[in-house]
C-alpha cells in the first residue's frame, strides 16, 4: 500500500514507469537491509532514510543519487584497507574485526604458518573466517602436509572436511585423537579413522587404546582382527546405530564380546543389551536364547545370519519369537524369512495357522503360482537341501505309475 500511494509524487524524477520501477528497486533493498540485522550504523541509517524515503514522496534527484550507491555499496565486500595486509600470522590479527580478517588474510599464508594459528588466542568467530579462507584455498581438501600441522586447528574441522583429505601418518592419527580428547569431535574422529583405514592404515593398540575415550562411530570402520582387541567398555557403549554398517564378520566379534559384558545380568536384562548384537550370533546362541523364553521381534529377527538363522525349526522359532510370531507373515516374501520357509515343511509350517506358503510339500509338489518371486528364479523355489528332500518322492510316484 505505501509503494502505491507513493507512486504520483515520484513525476519529478522522470516518467511514472521509471518512478515505479526505482521505488520497487529501493524499497526491495530496504528489505534486505532490514532482514540482515545488521549492527553496522552506517547501513542502518542508511534503510531508515530509504524507509521513510518510500512514504515521503518530496525527495530529490540529488539526494537518491547518494543514498542509493551507498546503500548498494554495504552489500558488496570490503576491501582491505591500506597497511593491514597479513604477511605474518600473529596477535595482532586478534585485534582485526571479522571483515578485516576476511579480507587481509589470504589462505596461502594460513596453510604456510598453520603451527602460529594454534598458538595466537583467537575468538570463535575469528576462527571461523580463518577456516572458511582455508577451505576457499583448498576446495578439494587439506594435504597431507597440512593435515599432519593442524594440531588443535583440527576442533574447527567437520566429517565433511575430513572425507576429503588422504592420511596415511598413524603419528598424525594418533596426534589428532590426543587433541581431540575430551571433546565432543566423535563424529569427527569416526571420519578420521575411516580415512586412515580406507587408505590401508594399521591401527595399533595404543591407538586402540586411545579410542576407547571416544564414542564409539567408528565401530564399522575397523575390522574384525582390530575389534578383538577393543576393550570391553567401548561395546559397553555402543549404541544399536553404531552398528547399522558393520559387516557380518565384525558382528561376530562384538556380539562375542557383548555376551561376555553382559552375561552376569538378568535373563531379561542381557536380551535388552545384547538384542543390537544378535546379528553376529550363532544357532547354538539363538537355542540358548529361547531357552530363557525370550520374545523376539521380527526386525530384530530379519537382521539375524541367514546362516544361523536357517538350521532353526519351526517349533524352535515359534518359541524364540513368542507373541510376535504372527509378524512372519508380512515378512514371508522377503530374504531371511523367505529363505528359512523354504527349508521347513509346510506341514509344520501350517501348524503355525499363519497361512505361510514356501514349505517342502509332503509327498507331492505344489507350485504356487502367485509366488512370483519364487518363480522369478530357480533358487529361490527351493533352498539348498530341499530338492534331495522332494526328487526321492518324485521318483516314487513314477515308479508307482
Amino acid at each position: 500500500m505505501a509503494l502505491q500511494s507513493a507512486r504520483p509524487a515520484l513525476g519529478v524524477l522522470g516518467t511514472p514507469t521509471h518512478g515505479s520501477l526505482l521505488l520497487l528497486l529501493l524499497g526491495f533493498r530496504w528489505v534486505l537491509l532490514s532482514r540482515a540485522q545488521t549492527a553496522d550504523t552506517g547501513q542502518a541509517v542508511t534503510a531508515a532514510r530509504l524507509r521513510r524515503a518510500s512514504q515521503d514522496g518530496s525527495w530529490q534527484r540529488a539526494e537518491l543519487a547518494v543514498i542509493l550507491p551507498r546503500a548498494l555499496r554495504s552489500t558488496e565486500k570490503k576491501a582491505c584497507p591500506p597497511g593491514k595486509e597479513a604477511h605474518v600470522v600473529d596477535e595482532n590479527l586478534v585485534f582485526y574485526e571479522e571483515w578485516e580478517l576476511d579480507a587481509c588474510v589470504e589462505g596461502a599464508l594460513l596453510a604456510e604458518q598453520i603451527d602460529r594459528v594454534n598458538a595466537v588466542p583467537f575468538t570463535y568467530q575469528q576462527l571461523d573466517i580463518l577456516k572458511r579462507k582455508l577451505d576457499q584455498f583448498y576446495p578439494q581438501g587439506y594435504p597431507e602436509s597440512l593435515v599432519r600441522q593442524l594440531s588443535y586447528f583440527f576442533l574447527e574441522v567437520t566429517p565433511e572436511d575430513i572425507h576429503k583429505w588422504n592420511v596415511t601418518s598413524l603419528e598424525t592419527v594418533k596426534s589428532l585423537l590426543q587433541v581431540s580428547k575430551g571433546r565432543k569431535m566423535d563424529a569427527q574422529v569416526a571420519a578420521l579413522i575411516a580415512r586412515y583405514l580406507v587408505g590401508g592404515g594399521q591401527l595399533d593398540k595404543v591407538t586402540l587404546d586411545m579410542l576407547a575415550s571416544f564414542h564409539p562411530t567408528y565401530l564399522c570402520s575397523l575390522s574384525p582382527e582390530q575389534l578383538s582387541f577393543m576393550q570391553q567398555d567401548v561395546v559397553e557403549a555402543a549404541r544399536p546405530q553404531d552398528l547399522d554398517a558393520c559387516g557380518p564378520l565384525q558382528m561376530a566379534v562384538l556380539y562375542h564380546k557383548a555376551h561376555v559384558a553382559f552375561c552376569n545380568m538378568s535373563a531379561s536384562a542381557y536380551f535388552a543389551r545384547i538384542k543390537p548384537f544378535l546379528g553376529g550370533a550363532s544357532t547354538d546362541d539363538l537355542r540358548a536364547l529361547i531357552l530363557h523364553n525370550t520374545s523376539m521381534d521380527v526386525a530384530t529377527f530379519k537382521k539375524l545370519r541367514k546362516e544361523a538363522l536357517l538350521p532353526l525349526t519351526v517349533a524352535e522359532v515359534q518359541k524364540l519369537l513368542g507373541p510376535n510370531l504372527e509378524g512372519l507373515k508380512a515378512e514371508e516374501r522377503n530374504s531371511p524369512v523367505r529363505d528359512w520357509i523354504l527349508r521347513q515343511r509346510q506341514s509344520d509350517l501350517d501348524s503355525l495357522g499363519l497361512g505361510l506358503r514356501g514349505g517342502i510339500p509332503n509327498g507331492y509338489l505344489v507350485l504356487d503360482l502367485s509366488f512370483r518371486e519364487a518363480l522369478s528364479g530357480a533358487p529361490h523355489l527351493l533352498g539348498p537341501g530341499s530338492a534331495f528332500t522332494v526328487i526321492p518322492t518324485l521318483l516314487l510316484a513314477l515308479v508307482l505309475n
